[in-house]
């Protein structure tokens, strides 16, 4: 099989995927279960890079469903880790390599001619993912629920993780700007940041009402606020992205 940028690009992704999947069976800890997390999704925009051509929608799927699935442990163990206490009880999954499925994808690839180029139309789909993300109507108006913003951001944030995933390809690639890929890390840890204390408040709420407790939802439910207003003045650097993205494209 010819070794082309696109093969070999590939080849170290899977082969990315397969070392955080053999890590993860081996601990459950929070850095085995972050790093298959972060192998899968890199994976998945590599799927998705090449959906045009070569597409196995099960072996999608079955990634997202490993990522989603993880998800209930990832936060129980962060949450741990900052407030103490044991995190629930959550059987974990064999992480699968599909390693059958994943060879068969990476033929596939190699027949793909070399001077075919996926990155401009890829680029194009990420800007309009991220201008439907921001397209949500009424966020500005000053009678919206925290309830709604939160839930505004938190989909934003899952779509900016992938765009951030499908950025490091087109980087990988000698293509779009490396300054996307900061602006996009940078977003990723404010909106994380803000999804962490929405899933503490949820599980401090789930608890006996100490004093300690009452002051710590208290000071999540004021830092939360902080952040909504943060947000709504930095939305524009998004907006920014999405058109620098379109007009490469």
């Amino acid at each position: 099989m010819p070794q082309t940028p696109w093969h070999e690009q590939a080849r170290q992704l899977i082969d990315e995927y397969w070392t955080a999947a053999l890590a993860l069976r081996q601990q459950a800890g929070i850095d085995e279960v972050h790093g298959y997390r972060i192998a899968a999704r890199r994976l998945l925009a590599l799927l998705a890079l090449w959906r045009p051509l070569i597409y196995q929608p099960g072996l999608e799927r079955r990634l997202q469903r490993e990522t989603s699935t993880l998800s209930a442990l990832r936060d129980a163990q962060v949450f741990e880790e900052r407030f103490g206490g044991k995190p629930h009880a959550i059987e974990l999954p064999k992480a699968p390599m599909l390693a059958v499925r994943l060879e068969r994808w990476l033929e596939r690839l190699g027949q793909v001619p070399a001077e075919f180029n996926p990155l401009p139309l890829y680029q194009m789909q990420l800007a309009l993912c991220l201008a439907d993300g921001l397209a949500e109507p009424g966020l500005d108006g000053m009678s919206v629920s925290h309830k709604r913003q939160l839930r505004h951001w938190h989909r934003l944030r899952l779509i900016l993780k992938q765009t951030r995933y499908g950025v490091e390809l087109l980087v990988g690639q000698g293509e779009g700007d490396p300054a996307w890929l900061t602006m996009l890390v940078e977003w990723q840890n404010r909106l994380g940041q803000l999804q962490d204390a929405r899933q503490w408040l949820k599980r401090l709420g789930s608890k006996r009402a100490s004093d300690k407790r009452r002051r710590q939802q208290a000071q999540l439910k004021s830092a939360i606020r902080c952040q909504l207003q943060q947000l709504d003045c930095q939305q524009a650097e998004l907006v920014g992205l999405r058109m620098a993205m379109q007009r490469m494209a």
